[in-house]
């Protein structure tokens, strides 16, 4: 950060972060199975120290919805064990620092342009279905104990009676709900989740209704008091350490893609890696005041441009505005009704779907639609981060796949050397031209696929190379094999437009091809068969 003071704007933008990332921090934290005032600690320190370390005065750290599953599910062996419980989520939160710090020193970044749009948008499907999902026992007012899985919690949901309900619970998690629903919509400028937990709390306060008295409160739900929430008090084994490695490269991987989506929209992908390292750092920072993994946050930082931020004063501002609230707020946190967090997370969920973009992809090529549909369902039935990496994973087993078929295109060739895409009877000369890389398993398989396309009445073929790349040793072997079955076949080859380094190739090895100086020259006519020139 630059020695300069902070602009109106920067003040602006992070007391707008500040409250209204309050309820959100408390939310993801009780999201990720922590108590609520580590959310606010993940979003202060880390938040401060990303600010001072990164370059982007539109980026702000701290806790988020999308990491909170992973981190549930991670620490879900210890939930049951207070002091267990924050030693690996120190380790994770180290982990998630050191793998982003990788990332940097690899110089790797450019992993994440492996993973499709339809494996990100399956992801945060998945997701947002499970963060609505298991809110639903807050939200109709009968909160369960125990619940870890999806499927746990729609097993005691169906088993829930009417009799069970608390109705104002529900009605005040559904006005929660609908608050900052319509409110994004029609008043997107304003803090509604912080006023909509202010008037929670004025009810909570100040009215004398009865049915108040039936809200189950974060003081009934969690332990909270004033100051410093308890720190880790021992060191991590290497069982611990080997079950959260994984998992603690899934939270930095995904948490990357929330600031590369955060970058592109301020188009400042050139501070991508200083990011990635900055995150690094305030996640060491953050493991050693009690801070889970923060990441970069989407919706809180669309609200400093928003609020109008100019310098990194802004985001610095936002985690500094947090800390006099976990020394002194314990009464108001307290005091917050859970069904107005249920509200909360639900909306966050209700955010997080993209139906113009589900169906686009439901229509798409049938590989797309395969990732986005596997992406959703493992997202469902396994953990956040296997889901997460095996999306990933079939993302580049589908683009091999793809890259090792190379595109086939046969025409017939006139007299005049034009090209048809119907069969001719006139010549008996055909072309093939061959589209693609060949090289490994795109060359290996290429006799087998070219001997199909070859009609019964061909005399002469010519084999055109010209939109042809990478070629490797393979190539040739997979030439040679080919011209052994047209020579049974009695057809003449020439191989044409052909890449330099693969005759290079060839004459390195000794082997002679039937090479030819002819070129396909291609041309668009409109309503015409004629698709060429081969001259």
């Amino acid at each position: 950060m630059k020695l300069s003071l902070p602009k109106a704007g920067d003040l602006n933008a992070g007391i707008l972060v500040a409250l209204v990332g309050i309820p959100q921090c408390l939310a993801y934290a009780m999201l990720s199975g922590l108590p609520p005032m580590y959310g606010l600690v993940t979003a202060a320190v880390p938040g401060m120290v990303a600010a001072l370390v990164g370059r982007s005065a539109h980026v702000t750290v701290g806790p988020t919805n999308t990491t909170g599953l992973i981190i549930l599910a991670s620490l879900a062996p210890w939930a049951d064990q207070p002091d267990r419980l924050l030693t690996a989520m120190v380790t994770l939160t180290v982990l998630a620092g050191l793998s982003r710090l990788l990332i940097v020193a690899l110089k790797a970044e450019r992993v994440f342009d492996f993973v499709p749009e339809a494996v990100m948008l399956g992801f945060a499907t998945g997701a947002a279905v499970i963060i609505a999902l298991m809110q639903l026992d807050e939200f109709l007012g009968a909160p369960f104990d125990g619940v870890r899985t999806v499927v746990d919690e729609a097993w005691r949901l169906i088993q829930l009676s009417p009799r069970d309900l608390d109705w104002a619970s529900s009605a005040l998690a559904a006005v929660a709900l609908l608050s900052v629903v319509l409110g994004r919509r029609y008043l997107p400028r304003w803090p509604i989740p912080l006023l909509v937990l202010v008037a929670s709390l004025a009810l909570v306060w100040f009215t004398p209704f009865a049915f108040i008295d039936n809200w189950i409160t974060l003081e009934e739900s969690t332990v909270i008091t004033d100051g410093w929430p308890r720190l880790a008090g021992e060191l991590p084994n290497w069982a611990m350490i080997q079950a959260l490695i994984v998992p603690g490269f899934a939270v930095a991987f995904i948490g990357s893609l929330e600031l590369i989506v955060t970058l592109r929209n301020r188009q400042e992908q050139r501070w991508l890696r200083a990011e990635l390292g900055s995150q690094g750092v305030a996640n060491l920072a953050g493991s050693l005041v009690g801070a889970f993994p923060a990441s970069t946050s989407l919706t809180r930082s669309v609200l400093l441009d928003i609020g109008g931020a100019c310098t990194r004063w802004a985001p610095f501002i936002a985690g500094l505005i947090l800390l006099p609230i976990i020394f002194y707020g314990a009464d108001l946190i307290r005091a917050i009704p859970q069904a107005v967090i249920a509200g909360l997370l639900v909306a966050t969920a209700l955010s997080m779907l993209k139906p113009a973009q589900i169906r686009s992809v439901l229509k798409a090529n049938p590989q797309t639609r395969t990732l986005f549909i596997v992406t959703v369902v493992s997202t469902l039935v396994l953990s956040f981060h296997e889901a997460i990496l095996l999306g990933a994973a079939l993302g580049v087993v589908i683009f091999l796949l793809q890259a090792s078929v190379p595109q086939l295109h046969r025409f017939s060739v006139d007299r005049e050397g034009w090209l048809h895409t119907k069969p001719s009877d006139e010549t008996h000369h055909y072309a093939i031209q061959v589209s693609g890389s060949l090289y490994f398993a795109a060359a290996r398989q290429l006799p087998e696929r070219l001997e199909p396309m070859i009609p019964d009445d061909t005399e002469r073929l010519t084999l055109d190379l010209s939109h042809a790349h990478q070629p490797r040793i393979a190539a040739i072997q997979a030439l040679l094999r080919f011209l052994e079955v047209c020579e049974h076949r009695g057809i003449r080859v020439d191989i044409c437009g052909y890449p330099a380094n693969l005759k290079q190739i060839a004459d390195t090895m000794g082997i002679r091809l039937p090479w030819c100086e002819a070129r396909l020259e291609q041309r668009m006519v409109q309503q015409d068969p004629i698709a060429g020139r081969l001259t």
